[in-house]
């Protein structure tokens, strides 16, 4: 099955069968009736967004482990430099973030 889009930024997918094998259904059946042409799917705009979404979250990882596996490069050929600066606001973060989480809410 073939799944094509149908126009820039529509909504409309064909879908085009791309085998056949044999007889087909409609051939064995006479009383079924063939048109011929692809059939279409609506796929709504939350739909839509939904593909985008998972596409770009894809994407996301496949830039995480590349960021991952250059890190390890630098750590493995000695290059790996850490200032002082970054170690500090990396632990005053974490730290807030723990008191944060600590702190009963206001009613």
């Amino acid at each position: 099955m073939k799944i094509t889009p149908k126009g820039s930024g529509d909504a409309e997918l064909t879908v085009q069968s791309e085998k056949k094998i044999g007889l087909s259904r409609q051939e064995k059946d006479p009383a079924r009736k063939t048109s011929g042409e692809s059939s279409t799917v609506q796929i709504s705009p939350q739909a839509r967004k939904l593909q985008q979404i998972a596409e770009l979250a894809r994407r996301g990882d496949e830039l995480r482990a590349e960021k991952v596996k250059a890190l390890k490069q630098q750590i493995d050929g000695g290059d790996y430099q850490v200032g002082s600066e970054d170690v500090a606001k990396s632990i005053v973060r974490s730290e807030v973030a723990r008191v944060l989480e600590k702190k009963p809410a206001k009613s």
